[in-house]
C-alpha cells in the first residue's frame, strides 16, 4: 500500500489502512490511560477510556475513593451532587502525565446559585467543565517501504459537562437515643463527548450522570452514590461502541484529631457495567495545621493496582495538589492541580417572609389607623377604657 501524508488520503486510503491495522495492530493504537486489550463485551470494549480517568490529584492521592467524599468542584466527575456543598466560586485546573506520550487536561468552574433550589432548601450548585485529552501518537510502517512511516493521532477526545445539584432534605432524627441531623443532595450532569480516531473517525454522544449523597454533619459519615457515562453509546464509522458506564458506592468519615488537624478516611466500589469489570478503592487524608493535607490510597481488584500517594498545600484562597500512583502492575501517573476559592464573592442571602397570623387578626396595622382628630375638650365620659386596652396592646 502507498504511504500518503494525513491531509492527502483520500476516504479509499483511509479505508485501506483501517482494513490493515484492524488485522494486525489496529487494538495497540486505543490503548488508552487505562484500557487493556480489546475484547468483545470485556474489558477494554467500551470507548472513551478516558472517562475513567481520575481527575482529581486530592482523589487520585487517595486511590480515587471520592463518591462519598465529593465536595469540591471535583465533585462533577465522581458525584454530581457534592456541588450542592459549594459555598464559594471554585477555579480549578489540573494537568495528567499519562502512559507513554498520552496527556490530559481538566478545566472546571463552579459556584453556588444566589436563587432557592427546587426544593426550597438552600442554594444550588452548578459547575461547568472540560475534558481535553491526547492518546499520543500512532506510528504505522509498511514493510514494503519501511522508510516512509506514517504518523497519526491515535485518539483525541473533548468532554464538555454541565452539572447541578441541591440539598433537597434536612432534618434530626432520633435513632435509638442518637439525634441525627441527616442532609441529602442529589445532582444530575449531562455531557458532550467528541472523539476522533487516527485522525479520520469523529464521533460525538451524549451522557449523563447522576448522584446521591447522605451526610451527619455531627457524626462525620456520609455515604454516595452515583452512576456516571450513562448513555447509548458512541458510534465510529459503522460501528457503536459503549461508552465505560460506572456505578460508584462508597462511605466516607472525618473527625478532628487535635487542634486544627482532621481526618478523613473514604471506602468505595466501582463497578464498570459494560466491561464486567471491578475496582474496590480506599483513601485517607490528614489535613495538617490548616495548611497541608497528605494523602495515602490503594486501588485493587482491577488490572492496575498498587498505592497511591498525594500532596496538597492550601494558603489562604490558593491550593496546590499533587496526586501519582505507585507500583502499578500496567503504568503509573502523576498529575497537579491548581485551585482557587473566591472566598470574598457572597450570594446573596434567602429572607423567607414570616407571617404572624394571631398578630394580624387581633391587631391593626399603621395602614388602617385613622389619623388623630382634634377635637374640643369634653368631659371625662369621651375616653373609654376598652380603647385604652386595644391601643396598649397594639403598641406592646
Amino acid at each position: 500500500m502507498k504511504l500518503l501524508k494525513p491531509e492527502k488520503m483520500t476516504l479509499k486510503h483511509r479505508q485501506r489502512l483501517l482494513q490493515t491495522l484492524r488485522r494486525a495492530v489496529f487494538p495497540a493504537a486505543l490503548l488508552t490511560f487505562a484500557q487493556a486489550p480489546v475484547l468483545a463485551g470485556g474489558p477494554g470494549s467500551a470507548g472513551v477510556q478516558i472517562l475513567k480517568t481520575d481527575m482529581s490529584p486530592r482523589a487520585a492521592g487517595m486511590g480515587g475513593a471520592f463518591v462519598a467524599v465529593a465536595d469540591d468542584v471535583y465533585s462533577a466527575n465522581y458525584n454530581p451532587a457534592g456541588l450542592g456543598q459549594l459555598y464559594f466560586p471554585e477555579a480549578s485546573a489540573m494537568y495528567l502525565s499519562g502512559f507513554d506520550d498520552s496527556k490530559l487536561q481538566f478545566l472546571a468552574f463552579g459556584m453556588p446559585l444566589p436563587i432557592q433550589g427546587f426544593a426550597g432548601m438552600d442554594k444550588p450548585g452548578l459547575a461547568i467543565s472540560a475534558i481535553f485529552s491526547d492518546s499520543g501518537k500512532f506510528v504505522y510502517t509498511n514493510t514494503d517501504d519501511a522508510s516512509h512511516p506514517l504518523t497519526m493521532d491515535a485518539e483525541s477526545t473533548r468532554v464538555l459537562s454541565l452539572s447541578y445539584a441541591e440539598k433537597v432534605y434536612s432534618n434530626e432524627l432520633n435513632l435509638e437515643g442518637y439525634n441525627a441531623k441527616i442532609e441529602q443532595y442529589l445532582g444530575l450532569s449531562v455531557k458532550y463527548i467528541s472523539s476522533e480516531l487516527l485522525e479520520t473517525y469523529s464521533a460525538s454522544a451524549l451522557a449523563f450522570d447522576g448522584g446521591w449523597l447522605v451526610r451527619d454533619p455531627n457524626l462525620g459519615l456520609t455515604f454516595g452514590a452515583s452512576v456516571s457515562n450513562f448513555g447509548s453509546g458512541i458510534k465510529y464509522f459503522r460501528e457503536m461502541t459503549p461508552l465505560p458506564t460506572t456505578l460508584r458506592l462508597g462511605l466516607s468519615y472525618q473527625h478532628p484529631t487535635v487542634m486544627s488537624q482532621s481526618v478523613l478516611l473514604s471506602l468505595e466500589y466501582d463497578y464498570y457495567m459494560n466491561e464486567s469489570l471491578k475496582s474496590l478503592r480506599a483513601g485517607l487524608e490528614y489535613h495538617f495545621q490548616e495548611y497541608f493535607n497528605f494523602r495515602l490510597g490503594y486501588k485493587g481488584l482491577e488490572d492496575n493496582r498498587g498505592p497511591t500517594f498525594g500532596l496538597g498545600v492550601h494558603y489562604e484562597n490558593f491550593a496546590l495538589d499533587l496526586g501519582m500512583s505507585v507500583g502499578g502492575e500496567v503504568f503509573n501517573t502523576t498529575q497537579v492541580a491548581f485551585a482557587y476559592k473566591f472566598a470574598g464573592w457572597r450570594t446573596a442571602e434567602y429572607k423567607v417572609k414570616m407571617h404572624y397570623r394571631d398578630r394580624e387578626e387581633t391587631s391593626p396595622t399603621p395602614s388602617k389607623v385613622k389619623p388623630a382628630v382634634k377635637e374640643p375638650v369634653k368631659p371625662a365620659k369621651s375616653v373609654k377604657p376598652a380603647k385604652k386596652d386595644a391601643d396598649f396592646f397594639w403598641i406592646y
